[in-house]
């Protein structure tokens, strides 16, 4: 089941016709779920743990639409140990890149953050 995000602007994002204003997770298996970064504006182990539950072959990380999201070292760590494909841009991108993605065939995971 191929997930659509149909939109993103500041503080919302629209997944499958239904709008969301907080940060979600998206599964390529078409779960959207509320999410929240445990440390301020830090993607970290325990957030991509949430991401790795479906076993996906690629995770995108939307930033927020300034980029103020970050990647701890651990986490990249964990993604190079593993082999693990993750793509962060800023939101509206990642979006696009998502879209591409789970078109494409891909089982794509991501991580948006609305704001900043």
């Amino acid at each position: 089941m191929a997930v659509w995000i149909s939109s993103f602007k500041f503080g919302s994002i629209t997944i499958d016709r239904k709008k969301y204003d907080h940060d979600v997770i998206v599964t390529w298996q078409g779960k959207v779920k509320a999410a929240q970064l445990a440390t301020h504006h830090m993607f970290d182990k325990e957030e991509l743990m949430q991401l790795l539950f479906e076993r996906p072959e690629i995770i995108v990380i939307g930033l927020g639409t300034h980029s103020c999201v970050e990647l701890s070292p651990e986490v990249v760590a964990f993604a190079d140990k593993r082999k693990l494909k993750i793509v962060e841009k800023p939101t509206q991108l990642a979006v696009k890149e998502f879209n591409q993605l789970a078109r494409a065939g891909k089982k794509v995971a991501a991580y948006m953050h609305v704001t900043c």
